[in-house]
């Protein structure tokens, strides 16, 4: 079992994807220690989540490594981090964090943090040892009539909603994750401690603490930048990609598609049977799998 997590902050700086110059920004993270002498993971969150997220793979790691989760701009304990948000500027901070804990490192995203653990290894190859992609990475389907914030709507769904809402209590909060399809077997007493730790407080209750400003950014670097669009397909390393069975709402299609696993053999596939685009992460069985596979590459 991991030990419990510390909140530690990191500033970055150095070149961002487009280079310009890093802006000194403080980002927030968690770190769960390992075993004495274990190497360090860096993982990255998706979209509209936080470093909490990470919290069940932690455990499941069991002190197999240090694991350092980033809350990324505009999300979690860097809620209050300067714009610009985007991938290529995810990968210049989480680039700057590696390098300051000493890589390379292993690097594991879920859903949109596979993009941006993708693109550090591609900028900075000499700081990463290996990646591992959760149900991410691979090319979305672009908007097909070019409205790429009605696309990013239709894609998200519920999540947009639930950063525009002000919940009244905590309770409320809570009550909107247990009805979501995506979580028809329940929420775990663990899981529940990490989705209330997602609320900040306001004036009226408690909102999400995701900026919508930096959801719409990266969205639209998800499903319409080809520098983005293009990552897996300029990936040479054979790569670990784990696909949940199941999408966003708990039921079809994955996220990743079918025909996108077909279109790239080169890389190793496992599959998540029974698991969802969240539970892929945040259930035990889940959990275990990406525990597992980071496991695994720590070894070889």
């Amino acid at each position: 079992m991991a030990q419990q997590a510390e909140f530690i902050e990191f500033t970055v700086a150095g070149q961002s994807g487009d280079g310009q110059s890093g802006d000194g920004a403080t980002l927030g993270a968690l770190r769960w220690p390992g075993l004495d002498g274990a190497p360090t993971v860096v993982a990255v969150h998706g979209i509209t989540s936080n470093a909490w997220a990470w919290d069940p793979v932690a455990h499941h790691l069991a002190g197999a490594a240090h694991l350092v989760a980033v809350d990324l701009r505009g999300r979690g304990r860097s809620y209050d981090a300067p714009a610009p948000y985007g991938i290529a500027q995810h990968a210049a901070d989480i680039a700057s964090i590696v390098e300051q804990l000493g890589g390379p490192l292993v690097l594991v995203g879920h859903s949109m943090g596979a993009y941006v653990v993708e693109m550090v290894a591609e900028q900075r190859p000499q700081s990463v040892r290996d990646i591992v992609l959760v149900d991410g990475g691979a090319p979305l389907a672009a908007a097909a009539d070019g409205d790429v914030d009605a696309a990013l709507d239709r894609m998200l769904g519920p999540g947009i909603e639930r950063i525009r809402t002000v919940w009244p209590n905590r309770v409320s909060y809570h009550s909107m994750w247990a009805g979501h399809p995506a979580f028809s077997d329940g929420i775990s007493p663990d899981l529940e401690r990490n989705l209330l730790a997602d609320l900040i407080e306001v004036d009226g209750g408690f909102r999400t603490a995701v900026r919508e400003a930096a959801v719409r950014t990266d969205g639209h670097d998800l499903l319409a930048d080809a520098q983005v669009r293009t990552l897996l397909d300029r990936r040479q390393q054979p790569t670990t990609i784990i696909r949940a069975e199941s999408g966003m709402l708990g039921g079809p299609a994955p996220f990743v598609t079918d025909d996108v696993r077909s279109r790239y053999p080169q890389h190793r596939w496992i599959e998540a049977a029974g698991l969802n685009h969240y539970t892929i992460i945040n259930s035990a069985t889940g959990a275990a799998l990406v525990a597992r596979t980071i496991r695994d590459i720590l070894l070889d």
